[in-house]
């Protein structure tokens, strides 16, 4: 019997068929995987995603109405990125996503305040109800999106936000460079769309500040490329000159080593160092010339017409016209008031009860990095809401990074621990 004898060059080549076709069984079994899953589940998740990720840079980047409210073709946009894929998936599953939320107090407790907005358009003086009715909509859906896009990791957050925060601060350089060219009549930078206020342009860059701090990265790299995008963002903040989100941003840094490990804190004394030095090197007349900017006499005008409709409001969305030393204001600039004018003390009472339910829930998991980021937009918002953009249920706008976003982080942390490492919302 005789055997075969192999040679060396034969052998080795067989070797090397025999792993390509190892290595292209695997590569197409990866695919294969890879496929399924973005089609049953990631594709969802990431146009979610995208859709978020939209609605924070279409803040800045893209044209805005009259009063700076979103464009048609930015919230044409969002209906199709965002809006129907939430609501879509919301109703699938037989409801799985309301089924899950649903023991939730604070969720059920928003659907107690959109309840009310929706009854108080039956007395509002409006135009176009369906306006104020979709504008309740789409605050849902975003709530609700955020449910349906976040994982029980913090990967989806740290990235989206990170993403999200890199954008802004490329388009707060970009703003500062072109003020620096050509500086505008009242030396106070602004950007464009709905961030054209100086006052809402200094409250997002400053929100997104707050988040970019708390973001945990995994390279050198990409933390190096986080400071530089917040000292973007604290520049225009600083080009502002709005005192309400000056004064926010110290109350976080004062109070941020309640919640932050030693290393985070040391950072966080470095730009409060820089911050008191830039306020003592400011010139005096750009914190003083201003005065109270009309707050005191706007919460008198507001607290007389307040006591005229205690109980109900005016109803969500009604004009409101406060005079104050010769000047219509449409608004009360005070989160707190504009509610109570238009929902009445109920409204008030409801949206005081959330927004200590939310901070709370930051509290309670201030050693995760979604509560971390929850409990430092609190702080913040608690403060800039005092001063200004006090629409609570309205359309797109920064004001809903500093409501929106961290009560949807606050239900998302309460929902994922309920799950205790059950399937995500979106079944797999």
């Amino acid at each position: 019997m005789s055997e075969q004898v192999l040679s060396p060059q034969g052998s080795q080549r067989e070797l090397i068929e025999a792993r390509a076709g190892l290595e292209a069984s695997r590569g197409s079994s990866m695919l294969a995987s890879w496929r399924a899953a973005v089609s049953q589940r990631d594709s969802w998740r990431y146009l979610l995603g995208l859709g978020i990720l939209w609605m924070l840079l279409g803040m800045v980047v893209m044209p805005a109405g009259a009063s700076f409210n979103p464009g048609k073709i930015y919230q044409g946009s969002l209906i199709l990125l965002m809006y129907l894929p939430a609501l879509w998936l919301a109703c699938t599953q037989r409801g799985r996503l309301w089924r899950e939320l649903w023991p939730l107090p604070l969720f059920r407790l928003f659907l107690v305040m959109l309840a009310w907005a929706t009854l108080s358009l039956a007395w509002a003086h409006l135009r176009h109800v369906g306006d104020e009715f979709g504008r309740l909509l789409s605050v849902m859906t975003f709530v609700l999106a955020w449910q349906l896009w976040d994982s029980d990791t913090e990967d989806y957050v740290s990235m989206l936000l990170f993403i999200g925060g890199i954008g802004v601060a490329l388009c707060a350089g970009f703003y500062c460079v072109l003020f620096l060219l050509q500086p505008d009549p009242s030396d106070r930078i602004a950007g464009e769309g709905t961030i054209a206020a100086t006052n809402y342009a200094a409250a997002l860059m400053g929100a997104v500040s707050i988040w970019m701090t708390q973001l945990r990265l995994r390279t050198r790299h990409l933390s190096i490329l986080r400071w530089v995008a917040i000292a973007l963002l604290l520049a225009f903040v600083g080009l502002t000159h709005t005192r309400g989100v000056w004064l926010a941003l110290g109350t976080c840094i004062v109070l941020a080593p309640l919640w932050q490990s030693l290393r985070l804190r040391h950072w966080l004394m470095v730009m409060a160092g820089l911050l008191i030095v830039l306020a003592i090197a400011a010139p005096m007349h750009l914190l003083t010339e201003r005065g109270m900017s009309l707050r005191p006499q706007l919460l008198e005008q507001s607290l007389h017409q307040i006591a005229q409709r205690p109980w109900l409001g005016l109803g969500q969305g009604t004009p409101i016209t406060l005079w104050v030393a010769g000047l219509a204001y449409t608004h009360s600039h005070n989160l707190l008031t504009q509610v109570t004018l238009e929902l009445g003390l109920p409204g008030l009472l409801l949206t005081v009860a959330m927004w200590l339910m939310v901070g709370w829930q930051g509290w309670r998991f201030r050693h995760t990095m979604r509560g971390r980021i929850l409990l430092g937009l609190w702080i913040y918002a608690s403060v800039v809401l005092q001063f200004d953009m006090p629409q609570l249920l309205d359309s797109p706008r920064p004001g809903w990074i500093l409501v929106w976003l961290p009560f949807s982080l606050a239900i998302a942390l309460e929902l994922r621990k309920r799950a205790e490492g059950r399937a995500d919302i979106i079944h797999r």
